[in-house]
């Protein structure tokens, strides 16, 4: 920006007098012209624009893109910040989305490109944990599940308590919808009003994080159980027993609030939306539920066996992506060591196996929140 200065002299009818140079003092003549410097606030505002303009190219057109296209634009896109936006000037919230943009470019560059499981595990987990240290810790959640599990289940009967066969019996008593059109309808109508109560008896807790808004849909005919995504949560209703009653607290407050629905970023706020990082998600999701479980007195024994699915599906994760275990041992594991049914079991791993990571990262980061609550 240049400023110009204009001096006018006063107006007269006679000319001014004659006057020679040893008449003007050396003051009233600058010997150099300087151009104002540019305010701080201005540059930084003028630099958070241009951040503003690169990211919101990326918000329109990252959606659009699979593969590699998405991996080169995502590069391009980091190197033209890189080149044009001086970070030292940035606001905070600018830095963070920058930070995301260039950590999106190398996670979907992994994912892509990497056959390494424990570099997968690494981009969907941010954690440097090495796939030992994941079953280390898995194998120690397990066991506390099961130790509590015990101890709860145990003050119930006057036997010595079996693990796999509380897990039976539960499956068997359990309650679960009708095999009809409405009976499968009465199920999401009571998922629903579980989504509502466990926002308003959380609410006060929680008050922090954001109300759910989750649309929840049944489909028939799928090869996935429950598929959750910021539109909605669509769950299979083609057998019923894959939908136990004692589940659907857990299921409200793991998806609904003050779990995953809770943390959805709007679009047009940040890059978060387009992060694949289940272990802060869905890490923040387990973490929560476990939180709950030890207030909602009356149903701990419905979280843990919540809890006790997605470690053990953690756990299978590792497993299978090692290949320690086929498909047929691991869906004899977990029905021995859950109250859940084959059918929904076999669809699980099925996704295990569509997805080598995801589940045994966001185990790591429920683990990770466990910690850092100390």
């Amino acid at each position: 920006m240049i400023t110009g200065l204009i001096l006018l002299g006063s107006c007269s009818s006679q000319p001014p007098a004659a006057t020679n140079s040893e008449d003007i003092t050396a003051t009233t003549i600058p010997k150099t012209t300087t151009t104002a410097p540019i305010p701080t606030t201005t540059k930084k505002r003028f630099e958070n624009q241009i951040a503003v303009f690169i990211l919101s190219e990326v918000q329109e057109s990252l959606p659009g893109l699979q593969g590699i296209a998405r991996v080169q634009y995502l590069r391009q896109k980091s190197e033209q910040f890189n080149r044009g936006v001086n970070n030292n000037l940035l606001s905070s919230k600018m830095l963070l989305e920058k930070n995301i943009l260039d950590y999106l470019l190398i996670s979907e560059d992994i994912l892509l490109n990497s056959d390494s499981y424990a570099s997968t595990l690494v981009a969907l987990s941010s954690l440097g944990w090495k796939p030992e240290t994941y079953e280390q810790k898995i194998l120690e959640e397990l066991s506390r599940i099961d130790q509590t599990i015990a101890m709860l289940a145990s003050n119930t009967s006057n036997d010595e308590f079996n693990h796999h066969d509380h897990m039976s019996r539960v499956r068997k008593t359990s309650l679960y919808p009708e095999d009809t059109f409405n009976g499968r309808q009465n199920y999401l109508d009571r998922l629903s009003q579980e989504m509502v109560s466990a926002q308003a008896n959380w609410y006060d807790t929680y008050n922090t994080y954001s109300p759910s808004e989750l649309s929840i849909l049944g489909e028939e005919g799928s090869t996935r159980s429950f598929h959750y995504s910021a539109d909605g949560l669509v769950i299979n209703l083609d057998q019923v027993k894959d939908l136990p009653a004692f589940e659907l607290k857990c299921l409200a407050a793991f998806y609904g609030f003050p779990g995953l629905q809770s943390f959805v970023p709007r679009p047009e706020d940040s890059l978060r939306s387009f992060l694949n990082l289940p272990a802060y998600n869905l890490g923040w999701a387990g973490y929560i539920l476990d939180e709950i479980g030890t207030r909602d007195l009356g149903n701990t024994l419905d979280y843990l066996y919540f809890a006790r699915l997605q470690s053990s599906m953690a756990l299978t994760d590792l497993k299978l992506h090692r290949t320690e275990w086929t498909s047929d041992e691991a869906v004899k594991y977990i029905t021995e060591n859950t109250p859940y049914a084959s059918h929904r079991i076999r669809l699980l791993i099925r996704q295990i196996q569509q997805n080598p990571g995801y589940y045994a990262a966001a185990i790591g980061g429920k683990l990770k929140f466990s910690e850092l609550k100390g």
